[in-house]
């Protein structure tokens, strides 16, 4: 025992005068820092309302850029939208590998989120999820187009990415994004936009805030929704890319509103569960 003890004062003695820090848990950020405390609750209530307006099921995600350092991200653990908590939350770097020891199973798509995030500095938060009315988007090659203002943030259509182009050894991939490398590619396709379609599987949307990406995710299947039913119609007249540009400029200063909205809905469902 007093072996252990002096093997353990030399090693925090190592610590101190080395200036190395040790890694400090998401909870033990959030303690530490305002801006940490703040992201990590809003991502969990963003994570509730997805599941709540249908944009996630019992699949689908999404992580936040930690406000105190660029290069790490936070996530859930591997669990349903609806059930999350500030303790399942989990910090990652831009590789997708899981920070502070924690070992919990992690969702499987977390490249997902370090491809787009590492690749496009101007967004700090990341969506993926199955949505149905986006699907056939993805399969068919129709352009996903905004139709009204409140999704001109898909300006001239959402791109679409093909798997099999990106898998190197073999063009039948399970269809998950579950290594570095393909969320590199899924982020190239992606571009400069907000919202790319995956063909076969589901959607990727990205925010400067979880509430431009919640935002982006709920108006975008609105969107694809409304643009099936219009081409059934006939010929449909979309957003030109001024008009995208003007209106998106305009609606997006206004999405506290809708936040304000989801939050109430699924803040007083909580509180009124026994």
């Amino acid at each position: 025992m007093y072996q252990q003890i002096c093997k353990l004062a030399i090693y925090s003695s190592f610590i101190l005068f080395s200036g190395i820090v040790l890694p400090a848990s998401v909870k033990e950020q959030m303690a530490e820092s305002p801006a940490v405390k703040a992201a990590v609750e809003e991502l969990v209530l963003a994570n509730h309302i997805l599941y709540d307006q249908n944009a996630v099921d019992g699949y689908g995600h999404i992580s936040i850029r930690n406000p105190n350092n660029p290069n790490t991200f936070f996530l859930s653990r591997s669990i349903a939208p609806s059930v999350v908590t500030v303790d399942d939350i989990m910090e990652f770097d831009m590789d997708g590998k899981a920070l502070n020891g924690d070992s919990r199973t992690a969702y499987g798509e977390r490249f997902i989120h370090s491809g787009i995030l590492r690749n496009r500095p101007d967004l700090n938060s990341v969506i993926h999820g199955h949505a149905a009315a986006v699907l056939p988007y993805g399969l068919t090659g129709t352009t996903l187009k905004p139709v009204f203002h409140m999704s001109a943030f898909l300006g001239e259509g959402a791109p679409i990415f093909e798997i099999r182009e990106a898998s190197s050894t073999n063009p039948d991939t399970d269809m998950f994004i579950s290594n570095p490398q393909l969320g590199d590619a899924l982020s190239k396709t992606m571009g400069l936009q907000y919202f790319v379609l995956m063909r076969g599987h589901g959607y990727a949307a990205g925010g400067e805030t979880i509430q431009k990406a919640v935002f982006r995710s709920i108006y975008a299947i609105q969107n694809a929704a409304i643009q099936s039913e219009a081409m059934k119609m006939g010929a449909v007249q979309y957003l030109t890319p001024g008009e995208a540009a003007k209106s998106q400029a305009t609606i997006e200063k206004t999405i506290s509103r809708p936040w304000q909205l989801w939050r109430d809905r699924v803040t007083k469902s909580s509180t009124a569960q026994p």
